[in-house]
């Protein structure tokens, strides 16, 4: 490895493990061993040999803006899907041709398939996508890929796999190889959807980015949305969710984040992880494999986030209250019961932010209610700042901020004088006090406050008494 530089074509290496991605290696060496650990997946093998074109790999240099990024290459359809041919399906999934097919995006469910699209057919415990293939056939898709051989008389594409999910996984791998721009992976117990679409919005529609939609945040929903993305994006930002230690490893190896976020740490998931120091060493994935360059950001707050290993190398960059230290603070400017002077149910969400580097303050003001937000907001802006974007534009842009369904998401029924507060969406302790404490506002300012619970659910042992709190 030592040999890997500009002026050579290739590389030979032997017994290539990703603990060779170290600060020893040279850095050009370290991103070719990235590229390699990525093009050979998990496959074992004592010996390979990979060629690449004079150059390609060998640049490093830190990107401290988006707007440096050129196009990345690949060709889209009218769905928006990434395209690719019969023989890039089979070379990427190391998959076997029975049938020939036309180009096309891949889909994985038939009620939506267009033709021309080949029909990945996921399987799991409680479903067989095969079941469905000659759905897709009557929907016209190019092809299937598939676990098992076709059927008789079979007129579309086929490949057979050893593994669908692994496939689906491999090709998003190949997409993310192609993007030149900037990779936001977002995870932590609360707050990821609301942070990601902070953050979008920070960003602005200038980097064109790339956005998780809706809950697609796991082994299945990060690889489709890397195969929604656009060519002329300069940004994806990633939510990353998990329920069991290893998840986001996965995640964190087929999206490769140059920006990587863990918002907090706090009871969720405790099924797959005991306890709440389960649940920390199953978000420090996150950081665990980031390579010289990436930006890791972190909760000044959490005192769990705060005692994460970050690779040598990397750069971090917090957010918290104040006095926190943080290099992006947050300090709040309206108490709960202050009188705007309107009728409103909800207090006025306004704060300040202080970007200590750059010696940016600003106020900000939300038309949603949570105390939350304002930490939310300060993780959204900290991104921002590292991509290069200045906090007084990035601030002006969260302030059109509407929280997502079922996350403390308001809305009026103006006949009956009723408000509700929706905060349904897979409730956690913390999430609930959180509701608790913007409830409390309400009640503050001399409203009626009524609250409709239900379970809590994942939180294992700890259920009963996590509840009784």
């Amino acid at each position: 490895l030592d040999d890997c530089h500009p002026g050579r074509g290739g590389v030979v290496v032997r017994a290539l493990r990703p603990a060779m991605t170290t600060n020893a290696v040279p850095p050009t060496a370290s991103v070719f061993c990235r590229e390699l650990r990525h093009t050979f997946g998990r496959r074992r093998t004592s010996r390979a040999c990979v060629h690449f074109r004079r150059g390609r790999h060998l640049g490093w240099e830190r990107r401290s803006h988006v707007a440096c990024c050129s196009e990345s290459s690949w060709e889209v359809d009218e769905t928006g899907g990434v395209v690719f041919t019969v023989n890039e399906l089979v070379a990427v999934t190391f998959g076997e041709l029975f049938h020939q097919g036309s180009p096309g995006s891949v889909c994985t469910d038939t009620r939506v398939v267009r033709p021309g699209q080949w029909f990945l057919a996921l399987s799991g415990d409680t479903f067989d996508g095969d079941e469905f293939a000659h759905d897709a056939l009557s929907a016209g898709c190019a092809g299937v890929v598939s676990c098992r051989p076709p059927p008789e008389n079979w007129t579309a594409g086929w490949v057979r796999v050893e593994d669908t999910t692994h496939a689906l996984q491999s090709l998003a791998s190949i997409v993310r190889n192609k993007f030149k721009g900037v990779v936001v992976g977002i995870t932590g117990s609360v707050g990821k959807t609301t942070v990601r679409e902070l953050c979008a919005l920070a960003l602005g529609d200038e980097t064109h980015s790339h956005v998780t939609k809706s809950n697609f945040n796991n082994h299945i929903g990060v690889p489709l949305t890397i195969l929604k993305a656009p060519p002329d994006a300069k940004v994806w930002v990633l939510e990353m969710g998990m329920s069991a230690p290893g998840e986001i490893a996965t995640l964190v190896s087929i999206a490769r984040p140059t920006i990587r976020v863990v918002t907090n740490v706090a009871p969720a998931h405790l099924n797959g992880v005991r306890d709440v120091d389960g649940v920390a060493a199953a978000k420090a994935e996150m950081f665990a494999n980031a390579v010289p360059g990436d930006v890791c950001v972190l909760n000044a707050d959490d005192h769990r986030v705060m005692a994460m290993r970050i690779p040598t190398g990397c750069v971090c960059v917090s957010f918290g209250g104040v006095g926190s230290g943080a290099d992006v603070m947050f300090e709040t400017t309206q108490n709960a019961g202050d009188d705007d002077g309107e009728d409103e149910v909800f207090a006025p969400n306004e704060f300040r932010l202080r970007d200590k580097k750059n010696a940016e303050t600003i106020n900000v003001s939300l038309s949603q209610p949570g105390a939350h937000l304002a930490q939310c907001t300060a993780c959204a802006s900290a991104i921002a700042v590292v991509t290069g974007m200045p906090l007084t534009r990035a601030g002006a842009r969260m302030e059109s901020f509407t929280s997502p369904n079922g996350r403390s998401r308001v809305s009026r029924n103006a006949k009956f004088g009723i408000t509700v507060l929706d905060d349904a969406y897979n409730a956690s302790p913390k999430s609930v006090a959180s509701a608790f404490a913007t409830l409390r506002n309400a009640k503050d300012r001399g409203h009626r406050t009524v609250a409709l619970l239900g379970d809590m659910l994942e939180l294992g042992s700890a259920s009963h008494g996590l509840h009784v709190e």
